[in-house]
């Protein structure tokens, strides 16, 4: 199966037959054709639509108008997302439809509609306050040009959408009926190039190719910690969807998702090592790639969505967060969290403790300010490793670079410095003496312990201590404590990381699949 081949200019490095489906509709018998750069998606030409038409039915309906008349005190009866703010153009999507109200009545809106005019009138560039505006001052009737968009509905469906109890979902289950198990083999069995109908060789057309350039892949249903039966999904970057694709059996799936997501680590550093040309070294890129993170919003609790995609970059000495992948130098500013390397902590949560769901691979990024921690998800272990390896180096970087920090903070009650330096190790200057009082190796350091406010007590072995178990314990009050016990954390990292050359070596970058 896993053959290169030439078709149409395509060098195709895998392909194979699936069955897709939109999780609304019945699936369909298609072609998947996986190049270095894209992924290609045909469906059997049998002269009913032409591609680009069936591109249109695949992702999305024309512009249709809606009349919505309201009832005496009550509104329109939905809810918009979207908008043009911060710079940033998106489409006012209906998010939510408000059962019993003129919306859901009306029978013509749904989740994921887009509105393009209100009353005739265009709201492209409009912000969101202003389309509210707009709804608001239409009196008692609005009428809505609404255009549905295919690939937004999974953010915004309700909860009994995504639930994996749909025919489409347990189609390759051991459980389906022997009719379905039947009609699924004989779809999948004929994987050839070359396939005939009567007697006629098949035509194939193309619906779409996605660019796997920081794409994403999933198994799981939008949103939730519930995967998929033999299937996944594909969103480039510019948020189009493969929709879902059914898979034979397990080995197939995972070849799939082996291939796809090789390629895209691939084509992932190469985009690393161009950015990298033109900044600086201190601001070079060690990372990037998605990761799930769990949602604690009001808004997404009612959703029942609690999963959202983030982009993860690691870039000089920062760990940014962003929606979508920055696309050029000055998307680089605009990440949504962006946190120091050396001021956080990453914690593997591990597969058999207790987690917040079901998903695997899960791990915390706690920082030192007061925002919750960010609770992260990888599709897969090797995710994590890839991301856990270039953040060592990131830190160690860092560290090797800053040499030492210093923090201001009270010892025996006289106010004191507390050094961490990558050569000396720990130490203690008292300010009044002008004086170190006190030096430890990393190496001594056997605990550290902190009340999260305002104390931290750090354990060193200590052979020229006067206690039996030869320890000597340090309380040290800072104002910063956490910050302090992460950079602390970071310092020791990076020490650790110092003493193995073979890593250093070895991992320049570990996302690459390809050179």
């Amino acid at each position: 199966m896993s053959v290169t081949k030439s078709h149409h200019n395509l060098d195709v490095v895998h392909h194979g037959i699936v069955l897709i489906s939109d999780e609304t509709s019945t699936s369909r018998s298609s072609r998947l054709l996986l190049s270095k750069d894209e992924l290609c998606i045909q469906v059997i030409d049998d002269g009913t639509a032409e591609p680009e038409e069936a591109k249109d039915i695949l992702m999305e309906n024309a512009t249709r108008q809606v009349v919505i008349v309201k009832k005496p005190d009550s509104g329109f009866g939905l809810s918009i997302k979207g908008g043009s703010e911060n710079a940033q153009n998106m489409p006012i999507v209906i998010s939510k439809i408000f059962k019993g109200l003129p919306a859901d009545e009306c029978g013509e809106l749904f989740i994921g509609d887009a509105i393009v005019e209100v009353n005739g009138v265009s709201i492209e560039g409009q912000s969101h306050d202003e389309v509210v505006n707009m709804l608001k001052s239409s009196g008692d009737q609005v009428t809505l040009g609404v255009r549905h968009f295919t690939h937004m509905t999974p953010f915004l469906k309700p909860a009994q959408s995504l639930q994996p109890d749909g025919t489409l979902d347990q189609l390759f289950d051991g459980r389906s009926t022997r009719s379905n198990k039947a009609q699924s083999e004989s779809r999948f069995s004929d994987s050839k190039w070359q396939q005939h109908i009567d007697g006629r060789e098949k035509k194939w057309k193309t619906l779409t190719s996605l660019p796997l350039a920081m794409a994403y892949v999933t198994r799981y249903l939008w949103g939730t910690d519930n995967i998929r039966s033999n299937s996944f999904e594909v969103r480039a970057v510019d948020g189009r969807s493969s929709g879902i694709v059914h898979c034979e059996d397990t080995l197939a799936l995972e070849q799939w998702i082996a291939h796809i997501s090789k390629h895209i680590l691939s084509l992932n550093h190469k985009s690393i090592k161009m950015s990298n040309k033109y900044l600086h070294q201190s601001e070079q890129i060690s990372y990037i790639g998605w990761v799930n993170e769990y949602l604690n919003d009001d808004d997404q609790e009612e959703l029942k969505i609690r999963w959202q995609p983030r982009f993860l970059i690691l870039k000089g000495s920062d760990v940014c967060f962003f929606d979508v992948p920055p696309l050029n130098s000055e998307d680089l500013n605009k990440c949504v969290y962006l946190y120091k390397c050396y001021d956080v902590a990453v914690k593997q949560v591990p597969n058999n403790s207790p987690r917040r769901d079901k998903r695997d691979n899960c791990f915390l990024i706690e920082t030192p300010i007061q925002v919750p921690n960010h609770y992260l998800s990888f599709e897969s272990a090797s995710g994590f490793e890839l991301f856990e390896q270039a953040y060592y180096r990131t830190v160690y970087n860092t560290i090797s670079q800053m040499q030492s920090r210093t923090f201001a903070c009270n010892f025996e009650g006289r106010p004191s410095g507390i050094v961490f330096d990558i050569k000396q190790g720990i130490s203690l200057y008292d300010i009044p003496t002008k004086s170190y009082i006190w030096q430890y190796r990393f190496r001594d350091l056997q605990a550290v312990a902190d009340d999260g406010k305002l104390c931290v007590q750090l354990s060193f072995s200590d052979d020229r201590s006067l206690n039996a178990d030869r320890i000597e314990v340090k309380d040290i009050e800072c104002e910063d404590v956490v910050t302090v016990v992460f950079n602390l954390h970071s310092f020791v990292l990076a020490k650790i990381v110092s003493t193995d050359p073979d890593y250093l070596k070895a991992n320049r970058y570990v996302g690459s699949a390809e050179d």
